[in-house]
């Protein structure tokens, strides 16, 4: 072997590194960071707890009683026979609130590991986002017809950005899975 070999240096097929006295077999699993890594893990760990943040608090100001008193006759909701309308609202209100929580664990919980690259939170990450991209697209009905959510009008506008952001960081992680693997971490070599 040559002595221009460097240390850390990858074979021209991607599967040996060069340790200094012989070519090592490179793991199937190890990848390295691209200037896409670092960003990627970022802009989506900040998200998730935006996110989180934001409906927790929304949904705590907002999902009330009254509010969904208020949502439910707007949609023109039929009380179930055997019931009235306030058990049909105090169920609703503990729904939304119980939804919203769980939400927000699963964002946070996204959120670190995001933060810290676990690979199979990429995926997570991924099926999360396309999940909260399609929010920009129903969100647009609650827009036409605000009287029909507890929430006010400015704040179903902004997690419809939150949505248009979801979406786009989907796809930027879809172009990133496809031009390099997950968390844009690519093979060496």
């Amino acid at each position: 072997m040559t002595t221009s070999t460097a240390v850390g240096q990858v074979s021209a097929d991607g599967q040996f590194r060069w340790d200094g006295a012989q070519w090592v077999p490179i793991p199937r699993s190890e990848r390295e960071p691209t200037s896409w890594t670092r960003p990627l893990k970022l802009v989506a760990a900040g998200l998730f707890v935006i996110e989180a943040l934001y409906s927790v608090i929304v949904s705590l100001i907002f999902i009330n009683a009254t509010t969904m008193r208020r949502a439910l006759e707007q949609q023109g909701t039929q009380v179930p026979q055997g019931t009235d309308m306030e058990t049909l609202v105090n169920v609703a209100v503990v729904t939304g609130l119980v939804v919203v929580f769980v939400v927000a664990v699963c964002e946070i919980v996204a959120a670190i590991g995001s933060y810290l690259g676990w690979r199979w939170m990429f995926w997570v990450a991924l099926v999360l986002f396309a999940f909260g991209g399609l929010g920009a697209f129903t969100n647009i009905a609650t827009l036409l017809k605000p009287e029909s959510s507890p929430i006010p009008i400015w704040g179903i506008a902004i997690s419809e950005l939150f949505s248009i952001a979801s979406l786009g960081l989907f796809i930027w992680m879809l172009i990133a899975v496809i031009k390099f693997g997950p968390w844009a971490m690519k093979r060496p070599g």
